[in-house]
């Protein structure tokens, strides 16, 4: 879907920009761990301290923007009850942004989507999370749904929409949305661009594309001798395509390996974090793939920051 690059005011799209973000108290969307991992309470923490709240006004809706600037504009009587009715007074709209490889690790969340029954990696464009409550009561969006601005240093007239409500026992897989129209749009007083679509559900949203590799191939990694496989996680992460995925663990076969196919002749980085009591320790490896490729991991002590820096290098 190829679409242009539309100039566009940042007075348009700022209605309202409502009140200060703060921590999300709540767990929502926290992916299982590869494997039965003890690390799972450590990416619940990450989804909760990643998650921004906002205060909105239901009747004359408005917008919020996040810390990595992503906007979410609600309409004017835009939310409604579980029953259908329109929603008045204070609503509570919570927001994570996984714009870039490292946000998707620290939160686990990967980019494969579903292509007709099969799982290929995707290029993304940035995965969202944006719901609404009142009272801790659920909310629903009206007709009009919400328009949301997503920024981009690289605008892909190809991106689409994807959307996901819940992760599966391998991590989160996205379907498309085949009614989507996402635009690239450009916001000159700020010289950013966006991708910018309109969506009537609230759940996990991403903007992505499935791309044809000309060759593609499985691809394993191998923990040093000795280390529990089920206090470690291993990731893939393709920096030309803005992309993660997660390694399952194979009793059988006593590795990691992808559980979807991955692009031959690409580079990648083999990610691996450990945990021995309260010490951790990484893993990076950065590969060329090749076919049936298996990677070595090597682990060296490293913090929770550290580790956050060092994803977000890559």
């Amino acid at each position: 879907m190829k679409n242009p690059i539309i100039p566009i005011a940042a007075t348009v799209v700022a209605l309202l920009t409502i009140s200060a973000c703060k921590k999300d108290e709540a767990n929502g969307g926290i992916l299982p761990p590869v494997g039965n991992s003890p690390l799972r309470d450590l990416f619940t923490d990450h989804i909760t301290q990643e998650t921004q709240t906002f205060t909105v006004d239901a009747t004359q809706g408005g917008t919020v923007t996040g810390a990595n600037g992503t906007r979410v504009t609600f309409p004017p009587n835009g939310f409604r009850h579980a029953n259908g009715t329109v929603v008045s007074g204070t609503v509570q709209v919570k927001l994570l942004e996984a714009l870039k490889i490292g946000d998707m690790i620290w939160i686990n969340t990967q980019t494969v989507g579903d292509d007709n029954g099969t799982d290929r990696l995707l290029r993304s464009g940035g995965e969202l999370r944006v719901t609404a409550t009142q009272n801790d009561n659920e909310l629903q969006l009206g007709p009009n749904g919400m328009s949301v601005m997503v920024p981009t240093e690289n605008p892909d007239p190809l991106m689409a929409l994807f959307t996901a409500n819940a992760p599966r026992d391998s991590g989160m897989v996205w379907t498309p949305v085949d009614s989507s129209n996402l635009t690239v749009v450009s916001d000159t007083s700020l010289n950013t661009n966006f991708y910018w679509f309109t969506t009537d559900s609230l759940q996990w949203i991403n903007c992505d594309y499935f791309y044809n590799y000309p060759a593609t191939t499985s691809l394993s990694a191998t923990l040093p001798d000795g280390q529990p496989e089920d206090s470690t996680m291993v990731w893939i992460a393709f920096p030309s395509e803005n992309a993660v995925t997660g390694l399952n663990y194979l009793t059988e076969q006593d590795l990691f390996t992808s559980w979807q196919v991955v692009p031959v002749g690409m580079q990648a980085t083999v990610v691996g974090l450990y945990r021995n009591g309260s010490q951790y320790y990484s893993a990076f490896s950065t590969v060329s793939i090749t076919d049936m490729m298996s990677v070595p991991l090597t682990f060296s002590p490293t913090t929770l920051d550290q580790f956050q820096q060092d994803i977000d290098g890559i």
